[in-house]
């Protein structure tokens, strides 16, 4: 049982960062919903900007590529507040628990919702 756990989640594991490095292609059109890149002007623009921050340092101490991150943090400008929330949240866990089970799937969350966003 314990085995095919384990193979499940390597199985889940390489597709979402097949569907990231897919949407992250070079020439890949990120659709932005109209949306500002600029999270200043929100009167929430400090806590969303503190949240953006946090969620960023999980990536830079998992993601080693700066042109991934460089995009993964222009996606994230284009969100919404509740929307960044989430995955904040999310990237608290992860913060938390540090290299486990739980935080390897909150991990996976985190890039799922940024990528299909």
């Amino acid at each position: 049982m314990k085995i095919k756990t384990t193979r499940f989640l390597k199985t889940v594991a390489i597709g979402l960062a097949l569907v990231q490095c897919l949407t992250f292609l070079p020439g890949a059109a990120i659709a932005s919903g109209g949306k500002s890149a600029s999270v200043s002007y929100t009167p929430y623009g400090l806590s969303l900007s503190a949240d953006v921050s946090r969620i960023l340092s999980v990536f830079e101490n998992r993601i080693e590529d700066q042109e991934l991150l460089k995009r993964t943090k222009d996606k994230l400008l284009t969100l919404d507040q509740r929307q960044i929330r989430l995955i904040a949240s999310l990237s608290d866990r992860v913060d938390k628990e540090g290299n486990t089970i739980g935080s390897d799937i909150a991990f996976l969350l985190m890039t799922a919702l940024i990528t299909l966003i």
